[in-house]
């Protein structure tokens, strides 16, 4: 748990904005719609209740259940990866950091909102592409910068080592 401690204080602040403004917004400005940069962004409050993305297009996806487990795995992945990263590394980089704190945040946002919410009360919405919240930005953070450091370090992670370092961690 100590490897974790750092990023407690930074992921509560990120949930506790996620959170707030969503209780805001559900409170004053849900019938409110107007354009933030005209043409490009939009505040447009919705409440998704097909839980994910991808929900809106397979039905498996919105399922409460199915959400909520694939939540915890991608919790599991951020753990589990930061602790091999932890292990063949002395210092841990910023980048690595803010992938942990976006990664986690979003993730436990993603889960309040299916918990309490009955979904995600979206309100940013690239016009006739998608809506999203903080969480997604949190979420698109964390993989961008991801994919970034796993293309510059491909050589010295792969998926096969990742996988036997767990395997042997949690006697998998």
């Amino acid at each position: 748990m100590e490897k974790f401690k750092p990023f407690i204080i930074p992921v509560a602040l990120l949930v506790l904005i996620d959170q707030t403004v969503k209780i805001v917004i559900s409170k004053v400005f849900m019938k409110c719609e107007f354009d933030i940069i005209a043409k490009v962004l939009r505040f447009n409050p919705e409440l998704n209740t097909r839980l994910s993305y991808a929900g809106n297009f397979f039905e498996l996806l919105s399922s409460p259940f199915v959400t909520i487990l694939l939540n915890v795995f991608v919790l599991f992945l951020f753990f589990s990866g930061y602790m091999l990263y932890q292990a063949k590394r002395a210092h841990i980089s910023f980048w690595v950091k803010i992938i942990m704190i976006c990664g986690i945040s979003g993730c436990l946002c993603s889960l309040i909102d299916k918990l309490f919410w009955g979904g995600s009360l979206d309100f940013l919405q690239i016009p006739t592409l998608f809506i999203f919240d903080l969480k997604d930005c949190y979420l698109t953070v964390a993989e961008v910068i991801f994919v970034a450091i796993g293309i510059l370090n491909s050589k010295e992670i792969s998926v096969k080592e990742y996988l036997h370092f767990c395997c042997n961690k949690f006697s998998l």
